[in-house]
């Protein structure tokens, strides 16, 4: 019923051009017909431009519907979610006293940073701990601490943050957004939750100087029973390799087992990873404690290269070995922002409005010039294939009345 419905308008459609053009009469079906199809094709453009001009609606055919309808795969979803994700900034901003903020150095003191796991972790099943920042503000890493509530555990994993090179770097750092991280974790815990009340977390302590690495340390613990073990890892931005470093610990399982007869199976022991050496990019620096009374015993300051390849003791003495302090968080400033500046960047924001919107209509007008430009240029092509069309039929029809004259065609 409605593909006749449809007939008949197009029909009416192409009475009306016929009356408004006129069609000279041809005795030749061909030809009549070449035209014929040359103007409903043309009345067809003519819709297909009209609705190009429309704002989109309910009402399509049905290979629009199935083109809109078709699945979708995670990478097209995560594409458009990208696309809408923009910052909600109020033009019409009033004074409320608000934050500031600023950036101070991570590891500072040296092998300060620690991860903590508050309550609502519980509740939330999963935090975004606090990131740190590459020393030239070109990246952020971060944690993300999952919880399994059917086994009371945690895992964790590592994700980068690519930052926007044309804000400044605090900008960059409260206008990073997990929507942009790079989907692909840098380092992942086991995810094994068969043994209750494991946790396992990562937790970054610098940056190399020249940002290409990254040193990691991962806590593996009971809940009840404290920290089993800290692991060291680097990260290699450049390789985009993951590198996990045991060989540190069994080197100092080994020196201490010859040097003191000491039996770690037996004894509660760790390292407290501090960074890169500031003499040596290709090495981080480790200590080491025991924790065999009251006092944890120093088991020595200890390096490793990057490549685990070769671990050696710097100091029993607890002599200060020098290292660099790169990467960089966002901290809360005591101070708040002045009322000037929030009046500033209200008007700003207004300003951004208003040319944004201009911008708007001249990209529209620009399109739905283009639009018109195509749309003509499609008209003027069909005409010209269906003259074309047209003169070959003559052509035809001239070449065979002619051999017909000759009495070659027995007609």
């Amino acid at each position: 019923m409605y593909e006749a419905l449809a007939g008949v308008i197009m029909a009416i459609k192409v009475h009306l051009q016929e009356m408004k053009y006129g069609v000279t009469k041809n005795s030749d079906t061909v030809v009549a017909e070449t035209i014929y199809r040359n103007k409903v094709d043309k009345i067809g453009e003519s819709e297909k431009y009209k609705k190009s001009r429309m704002a989109e609606s309910g009402y399509m055919t049905v290979a629009e519907y199935e083109a809109k309808s078709r699945g979708k795969s995670r990478k097209e979803i995560n594409d458009e979610i990208l696309d809408k994700a923009q910052m909600p900034k109020d033009s019409n901003m009033v004074y409320v006293p608000q934050k500031k903020f600023r950036l101070v150095k991570y590891n500072d003191p040296v092998g300060s940073p620690e991860l903590t796991l508050p309550r609502k972790l519980n509740f939330d099943r999963q935090i975004n701990a606090q990131g740190i920042v590459s020393g030239d503000y070109t990246k952020l890493v971060y944690p993300a601490v999952y919880y399994y509530a059917e086994s009371d555990c945690t895992s964790c994993d590592l994700f980068l943050i690519n930052l926007d090179s044309y804000l400044s770097n605090t900008e960059k750092v409260k206008r990073a957004n997990i929507v942009n991280k790079v989907d692909e974790p840098l380092i992942s815990t086991s995810k094994d939750i068969d043994t209750k009340f494991i946790f396992r977390t990562l937790t970054p302590i610098d940056f190399s100087p020249d940002n290409k690495k990254l040193v990691v340390k991962e806590k593996v613990g009971h809940r009840h029973d404290g920290i089993w073990k800290t692991d060291l890892w680097v990260y290699d931005f450049e390789k985009k390799e993951a590198k996990k470093l045991p060989q540190i610990r069994d080197a100092i399982v080994n020196y201490w087992a010859l040097a003191g007869g000491v039996d770690f199976d037996e004894k509660r022991w760790d390292i407290y990873p501090m960074g890169f050496d500031a003499n040596d990019d290709n090495r981080v620096i480790v200590c080491a404690y025991a924790y065999t009374g009251e006092v944890p015993k120093f088991l020595g300051t200890w390096s490793i290269d990057v490549y685990g390849e070769n671990s050696r003791l710097e100091s029993l003495e607890g002599a200060y070995i020098p290292v660099s302090i790169v990467g960089y968080r966002l901290a809360e400033d005591m101070d708040v922002m002045p009322v000037s500046e929030v009046e500033f960047e209200a008007k700003q924001a207004k300003a951004q409005e208003k040319a944004k919107k201009k911008e708007a209509k001249e990209t529209e007008r620009f399109e739905n010039g283009i639009k018109k430009l195509e749309y003509e240029r499609k008209l003027e092509q069909m005409d010209m294939q269906t003259l074309f069309k047209i003169q070959q039929r003559k052509n035809y029809l001239k070449e065979n009345y002619k051999k017909s004259q000759d009495g070659l065609t027995g007609s």
